[in-house]
């Protein structure tokens, strides 16, 4: 199903191939997608106009890069922000109470299509 308008995406994971999957499936529902394997590019990437409506990330990043939350934590403050949404192969990895799981879901990889546009929809509400 296509979305009523169209939105915007920033897709943050440092496995290619992974983040390939996740581009073809969001842009295959009708969104806008850019992508990058890099922290700082993201937090580039989100200081730009227009704004994005969702920003899903990558939870750990390779060393020296940004932690995916922060990255989200940035998106969460700026001013007509994306929402956020954040990817981890480890769950365990984000302590208990540590993310607002009510605002920003934690989803774990591997992740099915379906389950991923489910979020992606009710976060950006179209």
């Amino acid at each position: 199903m296509k979305p009523i308008a169209p939105a915007s995406i920033l897709v943050l994971d440092d496995d290619d191939g992974f983040r390939r999957f996740l581009v073809r499936a969001i842009e295959g529902a009708g969104y806008t997608v850019v992508d990058t394997g890099n922290g700082e590019k993201a937090m580039e990437l989100l200081t730009r106009q227009p704004p994005f409506d969702l920003l899903l990330a990558d939870v750990q990043l390779p060393t020296y890069q940004p932690h995916g939350i922060n990255v989200g934590n940035m998106a969460l403050n700026m001013r007509n922000g994306p929402k956020v949404i954040y990817i981890t192969g480890n769950p365990d990895q984000v302590p208990s109470g540590f993310v607002d799981t009510e605002r920003t879901p934690v989803l774990a990889k591997p992740i099915r299509v379906e389950t991923l546009l489910a979020h992606v929809k009710a976060q950006i509400g179209i």
